[in-house]
């Protein structure tokens, strides 16, 4: 079989077209960790803490005692989104604020609400911190105020 100029272009542009796009796998997504979606009734508690000033110390490097799993992303989360909460439904209520969640591709948001107080604690809601250039998911937790 003899190949001729036109069929050697349209081979090698189908199969430079074929290298530039990559292969997708489906589990290319399934490799990164995927951040829990949460709430302040499944948040661990951290009754070790004593400070009376809440997020200070033991928040600034994240719940104390959390030997669990780290959840990274490859870049910061939006801004927040603003949520209208309007009134508490009790004064035993307070608002837990929504937060991105990092689903392996992109964020995805989770809407706040309103939850229980737990007596003697306060609660610290998820967030993304910035450590040595890289994102990083801190769950929420409740600390003793």
């Amino acid at each position: 079989m003899k190949l001729n100029g036109k069929m050697m272009v349209a081979v090698v542009m189908v199969l430079g077209a074929l290298g530039a796009a990559g292969c997708n796998r489906a589990n290319d997504a399934g490799d990164a960790a995927v951040a829990p979606e949460e709430n302040p009734a499944t948040a661990p508690v951290d009754s070790a803490s004593t400070s009376t000033t809440p997020g200070v110390a033991q928040d600034f490097f994240g719940f104390r005692g959390s030997f669990g799993p780290r959840y990274y992303a490859p870049h910061a989360p939006p801004a927040a989104r603003y949520e209208v909460f309007g009134r508490a439904p009790s004064a035993r209520h307070f608002w837990a604020p929504g937060y991105y969640r990092w689903n392996g591709r992109e964020f995805g948001w989770v809407g706040g609400g309103w939850q229980l107080r737990l007596d003697g604690f306060e609660y610290i809601a998820p967030r993304w911190v910035n450590r040595f250039g890289r994102h990083e998911y801190i769950p929420g937790h409740w600390v003793r105020r």
